[in-house]
């Protein structure tokens, strides 16, 4: 799947796989929700393919296992399920790159390389990386892989030094906007309220339009002005939003006193406040999991924005 915002990235690697000039190990890194581990799926089927082409022909038998979902050269790191408690792992585990290394090894049975996809690597623990080293290294012939990360500080040094990275950047606003409006048959207004509620992301913002949190996005905002302009207070706020997400809520209220302290940062003390309710917000976004009464910190979060000046 393409889209616009990933067309330098994809010319490079096109360029890279056409002049046979593709290193062991590629780094594509970028902010969550820019279509990175899409772009990951693409360049393997590439690699897979028996025309060497980008994007793949789709065609050959290369092609079609892959469809399939069943190509014995082409291997998968991602999340499992623990078998201990039949959920899905938070980390990638070190047999899982036991298994990569071993199926690296065996002879190629229908492409001419073997690819590897690593998701979202810095989910690998100490362990899992360490492994992954020697490999990333010195793969066996010709095999490459390619490991996706939203956040490569969470990655050791050695991990990061061993690739050749490939840049993903969030696009333009107004790309991003015009794309969305393709995609989803918004309006323009529709699609800036969705991008503005997704810091951006592109596809994040579609799903936001999908599921009807932009609506929500809206509500907030209209909460937060009638809050300040005393035209409701506390107890209704809380009762409007009661329906929200918690999480959406809180990013929310964080992204939205971002904005207000940059709105009023000629001004320190109210810019010491806002600043506070920031960092308010990213605290009991953290304190979800918690028995901590939400209720609670949300009534004081709203009390104290409807004490700002307007």
């Amino acid at each position: 799947m393409s889209y616009p915002w990933l067309k330098p990235v994809e010319a490079e690697f096109a360029e890279r796989l056409e002049s046979d000039r593709l290193p062991h190990a590629l780094l594509l890194c970028g902010p969550r929700d820019t279509g990175k581990t899409d772009l990951a799926t693409d360049f393997v089927a590439s690699l897979m393919c028996l025309e060497n082409r980008y994007p793949a022909c789709g065609v050959c038998r290369s092609c079609q296992l892959l469809k399939g979902g069943a190509h014995p050269d082409r291997q998968i790191i991602t999340y499992e399920e623990n078998p201990s408690t039949h959920e899905l792992r938070k980390v990638l585990v070190v047999d899982q790159v036991r298994r990569l290394i071993s199926s690296l090894y065996l002879t190629n049975s229908v492409s001419r390389r073997k690819a590897a996809l690593v998701y979202p690597a810095e989910a690998m623990n100490i362990s899992t990386a360490n492994a992954l080293l020697k490999t990333l290294e010195e793969p066996p012939g010709e095999a490459v892989l390619i490991l996706v990360s939203h956040d490569t500080a969470r990655l050791p040094a050695t991990i990061r030094s061993r690739c050749q990275k490939l840049q993903v950047r969030p696009p333009d606003f107004a790309v991003a906007g015009e794309w969305l409006c393709a995609d989803s048959g918004c309006s323009e207004a529709e699609a800036d309220a969705a991008l503005t509620a997704a810091s951006g992301s592109p596809l994040k913002a579609r799903r936001m339009l999908r599921d009807g949190s932009t609506d929500d996005y809206r509500l907030l905002i209209a909460t937060l002005h009638d809050l300040r302009s005393g035209r409701v207070e506390s107890g209704a706020a809380m009762a409007a939003l009661k329906d929200v997400d918690p999480d959406l809520l809180w990013s929310w209220l964080s992204l939205l006193s971002a904005a207000e302290v940059k709105r009023v940062i000629t001004d320190p003390a109210a810019a010491k406040s806002v600043s506070l309710l920031q960092s308010n917000a990213d605290r009991n976004r953290k304190f979800l999991p918690t028995p901590v009464r939400k209720d609670f910190l949300l009534q004081d979060w709203l009390i104290q924005w409807s004490r700002l000046r307007a």
